[in-house]
């Protein structure tokens, strides 16, 4: 199978608008087929069983059309078991980036630039982190300034820890901590109770004033499917 027929593993931000699009019509035939409404057997095997995963991620990637200003159809819904996600391996995941890295050299590029070094990579996933777990979040953020921890291995960990539910207080801290990129322009208290709001707050005043560090960040859009 093309790995563009595949369910790709990578943040929906690293994703061209053209793969965007095609992943998420890719995701609502699966969808439907999980849940009785097709045959089964369309389901890629390692995602059977993980009906829940599938369908999150089909929000993740509506999340980040609708970021970009483009139509989706509604979120579906995602029962509130713990999600379990199929394994990924390293060689899975290598093969994915070196494929959005080929799109990205002939003009295809996502929200988020592809990281070059692991400081980059870090910048991008760490506020995924910050509302998963703080003690993680310090334990990477001092791996990375050390050099201790090679791309590929920090790669693979930061996209399975982005895969583990965020409590409500971790996702609160990590939007206050984005927002502050954004008060400037806001109008919204981030005490507010509202985390959608705020979420969404930070969303449209990060690409209304093209906040760089922001726009390259998986938080400012992956979070608001959680919610």
């Amino acid at each position: 199978m093309s790995i563009a027929n595949r369910v790709l593993n990578l943040d929906p931000g690293f994703l061209d608008d053209d793969l965007l699009s095609e992943q998420t019509r890719l995701l609502v035939g699966l969808v439907g087929d999980s849940r009785g409404r097709g045959a089964d057997e369309r389901v890629p095997e390692e995602w059977r069983g993980h009906e829940d995963a599938l369908a999150l991620r089909l929000n993740q990637l509506m999340v980040e059309m609708s970021l970009r200003g483009q139509a989706v159809p509604g979120v579906v819904k995602v029962s509130g078991e713990a999600i379990i996600w199929p394994p990924l391996q390293a060689p899975a995941l290598a093969e994915e980036i070196l494929f959005i890295q080929t799109r990205g050299e002939l003009g295809r590029k996502g929200r988020i630039r592809l990281p070059r070094n692991d400081h980059e990579l870090w910048a991008s996933y760490k506020y995924s982190l910050l509302a998963r777990n703080r003690q993680a979040y310090h334990s990477f953020g001092r791996q990375v300034a050390a050099r201790s921890a090679p791309m590929e291995r920090l790669w693979l960990a930061l996209v399975n820890a982005a895969r583990i539910a965020p409590p409500e207080g971790g996702i609160r801290n990590a939007l206050q901590h984005m927002w502050g990129y954004v008060s400037d322009y806001s109008a919204l208290s981030p005490q507010v109770d509202n985390l959608d709001a705020l979420a969404g707050d930070v969303q449209q005043l990060a690409m209304q004033h093209e906040v760089s560090y922001l726009l390259n960040s998986t938080a400012l859009g992956e979070l608001r499917a959680w919610l």
